[in-house]
């Protein structure tokens, strides 16, 4: 029963929500049905405190579309401070497509399939990636926290709140479910290169492209990568966006390789079930961490589960050979990691400092965050909701004692 009224009440607002975007159109130009080898979508929920960058990225975009190729196409949803519009760029011109007559909320999943699933139908193609513009978290949230998994909408048309809904990892896996497969989805968002994320979405694309870190409010330098976008080059992409901040303060990015990433999964099994028993856990001390460690001074920060990086993780965990035969996985499925001797942060640790923001092991740094389950999370729900992330089942973790 329970099933069925979900099905009733996703149909019906799936009903309600098209029959809204139907009637939201100005009298604009339709793009030609020109069927393009590759269209590149742009969701930006940018109804939150990012509003201003949302712009300054359109315009980058805008300045920058001589180099996208004659056989590709980027479609721009942007949710800000105004009522959304959908841009249409090629490298002739960039235009205007539709402009909403009325609020969305951009963080409701049934209206980002929706919008999705418009711009694949109005704009054809063989092919199709993702860029998730936002704010991010990760793979997990808290009912009683203003955590999200991905993008924000305040439902306020304001630039001053970052309270309101969020999509979580779990139904942007459902969406994409129902989408043609990606060539890549690339999060230009904090904190959504981890291994939990990379469980739920693999699927659904050959490549995913995040930082485990936070990353600057000004995000990517679009003008320095919109070929690479339409190329599906995520190496270009990845090197692109890094050198839009040459100085000490950079940015940390990789990608990982979809299609090596179950592979990745079940060669590491062995060592989580070897290494990481509840009633023996590896000492935590010494590993590279990308946020403020649990319970620090500041009170946003510690209502997040704190992400480890994994390869640095497992250096400290395994012993010799068995850290060199995982290393291997590693190698093949995290590709093209950047170097940053530290990063942007708009938090402070009282106990570590700015620990968190600075490359403490840029020896074995894995470039993707992992996370590893306390019992100091329990009171949170944290540890109930890594029970239901793809990465405990495909990483062996039921049989850890968590």
């Amino acid at each position: 029963m329970k099933q069925f009224l979900y099905i009733l009440v996703s149909t019906l607002g799936m009903f309600f929500i098209t029959t809204c975007l139907a009637s939201c159109k100005k009298d604009i130009p339709e793009p030609a049905n020109e069927n393009k080898s590759h269209t590149v979508i742009v969701y930006m929920g940018a109804e939150n405190n990012l509003s201003d960058f949302s712009f300054q990225d359109l315009e980058e975009m805008k300045s920058a579309i001589k180099d996208i190729p004659s056989n590709s196409q980027i479609i721009v949803f942007k949710d800000a401070l105004n009522n959304p519009e959908i841009f249409h760029l090629t490298t002739q011109k960039h235009q205007l497509w539709k402009q909403y007559t009325q609020e969305l909320n951009s963080a409701d999943p049934l209206v980002m399939k929706s919008v999705i699933n418009e711009i694949i139908t109005a704009f054809p193609s063989n092919k199709y990636s993702l860029v998730l513009w936002s704010h991010g978290s990760g793979w997990f949230n808290h009912p009683r926290t203003p955590s999200r998994s991905i993008i924000v909408d305040n439902n306020q048309n304001s630039g001053n709140s970052n309270l309101g809904s969020w999509v979580h990892i779990s139904e942007l896996a459902q969406i994409l479910s129902t989408l043609p497969k990606m060539e890549y989805i690339f999060f230009d968002a904090c904190y959504m290169q981890s291994i939990e994320v990379a469980a739920e979405l693999y699927p659904y694309s050959n490549y995913i492209i995040g930082s485990p870190t936070e990353i600057p409010g000004d995000g990517a330098p679009y003008h320095l990568i919109m070929k690479d976008l339409c190329l599906n080059n995520p190496q270009g992409i990845i090197e692109g966006y890094a050198s839009g901040y040459p100085g000490e303060t950079s940015v940390l990015l990789s990608a990982v390789c979809c299609d090596n990433f179950h592979e990745f999964c079940q060669g590491t099994t062995k060592y989580i079930q070897k290494y990481f028993n509840k009633d023996n856990m590896p000492k935590t001390a010494g590993i590279q961490i990308y946020a403020p460690a649990y319970g620090n001074s500041y009170t946003n920060q510690s209502e997040m589960p704190v992400p480890y990086d994994i390869r640095s993780t497992m250096h400290r965990a395994l012993n010799e050979e068995d850290y060199k035969e995982w290393e291997l996985l590693w190698r093949k499925t995290i590709m093209y990691p950047t170097r940053a001797n530290s990063w942007e942060t708009i938090y402070y640790s009282g106990r570590y400092g700015n620990f968190h923001c600075t490359m403490q092991d840029s020896e074995h740094y894995g470039a993707i965050s992992m996370n590893i389950p306390s019992t100091k999370y329990d009171s949170k729900g944290w540890n109930e909701m890594f029970r239901n992330n793809m990465w405990y089942t495909l990483g062996g973790w039921s049989e850890t004692g968590w």
